[in-house]
């Protein structure tokens, strides 16, 4: 069992929120585990006092507000959940300027006093002593003056009502996808927006835990049922770069199930070159892991044969379907798959032989909800 560093009296909260802030900066390289023991290493602590410490400042529950909303006025850093006993809950910049920490129940009380102020619709009934932990849906960022009453809000375009602002990311996956299970995508959705309202995932940061590279992944997934490719291409793109590179190991079912979301993303967003080249993969990788004649594999060929045909590379698409018929047939002769596939060959010569102007078209997927 992991052992933590006896506590000194010359922790400060500057040199643990320098600490942390050391292991999210490497965490985006290495891993957040890689990264504690390495930030352990260079100051002579145990790794599981750096993971306690990083936990502590980035934990949802009982946060006194949401992680990642302040900023330090003074030098605009991030500024972190500091937890001592010396000094209790606070906030400081890492690396610290040279300010002292600001009380965190201070702010709290401020930001909520604010939300209550401006936006109570957001927070629902009986929720008021919860008030600060709704501060993401109508506030974008929360840079902190010389104390906590000292508040310079950046309020968002468009507020958004956050859904279980105190649930642990792993739990509100589970939420998701135990809504989406029950055919109740938009309570879904709504859960998974506001666990991951604070990501942009366009930029170049990357979940720091599977969890939430998952949540990203399921979102695409949802907002892609709903049609709305757009929407959803960012967080596929984000899901699956975070997964293989928090996994390590592209062939891992995770990293293989937010490439295939990814595939199927760029696929209904018109990106047929890029959907393509992401079902190569994916047969790759299944192949590696299941075989060539897996039945994940044989659906992610029948589907590229499916986009191929749609960019026009009609030769190409016909001769990969034709042979994955007959492995499928061959190595799985009564799964049904094979009829929808064969159906999907014919649609192909039909197009192909089709006048041009006429309607006929090849079916959307050779193997629906298997590829």
């Amino acid at each position: 069992m992991p052992t933590r560093t006896p506590v000194l009296a010359a922790w400060t909260p500057a040199f643990v929120a320098e600490a942390v802030a050391a292991t999210l900066e490497h965490a985006a390289v290495h891993g957040l585990h890689h990264a504690a023991r390495d930030v352990a290493r260079r100051h002579g602590l145990s790794p599981a006092t750096v993971e306690e410490w990083v936990a502590r400042a980035r934990a949802v529950q009982g946060a006194p507000v949401p992680p990642d909303l302040l900023a330090c006025h003074t030098c605009a850093r991030a500024m972190i959940l500091i937890q001592l006993p010396s000094c209790g809950r606070a906030y400081v910049c890492a690396p610290s300027c040279g300010r002292t920490p600001v009380p965190a129940d201070e702010i709290r009380d401020s930001v909520a006093a604010v939300i209550l102020h401006r936006t109570p619709h957001l927070v629902p009934p009986g929720k008021t002593t919860q008030a600060a932990s709704y501060a993401l849906g109508p506030i974008h960022r929360v840079t902190v003056g010389a104390t906590g009453t000292d508040l310079h809000i950046t309020w968002r375009t468009v507020s958004r009502q956050i859904t279980n602002p105190m649930m642990a990311m792993a739990q509100r996956l589970h939420l998701a996808q135990r809504h989406a299970a029950d055919d109740t995508p938009e309570r879904a959705i709504d859960v998974l927006h506001s666990g991951l309202l604070h990501i942009e995932p366009t930029s170049g940061r990357l979940a720091l835990d599977t969890a939430t590279a998952r949540a990203a992944a399921l979102l695409a997934a949802l907002t892609l049922t709903c049609g709305e490719p757009a929407a959803a291409l960012p967080w596929a793109q984000w899901g699956h770069r975070s997964l293989r590179h928090l996994l390590r190991d592209p062939t891992h079912p995770q990293v293989r199930a937010s490439l295939r979301v990814l595939a199927a993303t760029h696929r209904a967003a018109g990106n047929l070159t890029a959907a393509a080249d992401c079902f190569s993969d994916l047969i790759r990788h299944h192949t590696q892991a299941d075989g060539p004649y897996a039945l994940p594999t044989l659906a992610a060929q029948a589907t590229l044969a499916v986009v191929l045909h749609e960019h026009g590379r009609q030769e190409p698409a016909r001769q990969l379907l034709t042979r994955t018929i007959a492995d499928h047939r061959r190595v799985h002769p009564h799964h049904p798959a094979v009829a929808r596939m064969t159906a999907a060959l014919y649609r192909m010569h039909t197009t192909a032989t089709a006048p041009p102007g006429h309607p006929t078209r090849v079916a959307t997927s050779a193997t629906p909800g298997a590829s």
